[in-house]
């Protein structure tokens, strides 16, 4: 009983929540490189919810648990660095907050669910730096890969 109750917080807090923080670095990364617009979208089907703060816009879809994308807009067009640098700003963040709750693992309360957030942040690091394409999605390792090789 006690594991469904770790699988139910896992998909309803957990994830969401990494997947947000990992988006929420891309929204830094673009902000850091002066984007004019953002629209950081999460969950698929109809919107639940919408709302703009300054020049970012927060859409949340009807199933927030999967999928999520960070879009970005500057008149004058991204340097391949910039474009760079807001990919990879998304596996920092997972990776910053893998940090955080593997310190608070090992330093305040030694709990099975702050070692599975450490753990499921590490693996969102490592899958988004890894370059996949399936279909239409690409990993942020895929599209760092694409702006180094077209560069060259």
């Amino acid at each position: 009983m006690i594991d469904i109750i770790y699988l139910l917080i896992f998909i309803c807090f957990i994830a969401p929540i990494s997947l947000l923080f990992h988006e929420l670095g891309h929204v830094v990364g673009a902000i850091l490189m002066k984007a004019s617009f953002i629209r950081l979208t999460i969950g698929i089907g109809n919107k639940l919810w919408q709302g703009t703060f300054q020049h970012v816009q927060i859409i949340i879809r009807r199933f927030f648990l999967i999928n999520s994308l960070t879009s970005t807009i500057r008149e004058e067009p991204f340097e391949r660095r910039e474009k760079i640098m807001i990919t990879l700003m998304g596996p920092v963040f997972s990776g910053l907050l893998a940090a955080i709750f593997y310190v608070m693992y090992h330093l305040f309360f030694s709990t099975y669910i702050l070692y599975i957030v450490f753990l499921f942040n590490i693996w969102l690091m490592i899958i988004n730096l890894l370059p996949f394409k399936i279909g239409q999605k690409q990993s942020d390792g895929y599209t760092i890969y694409k702006l180094i090789v077209k560069h060259k």
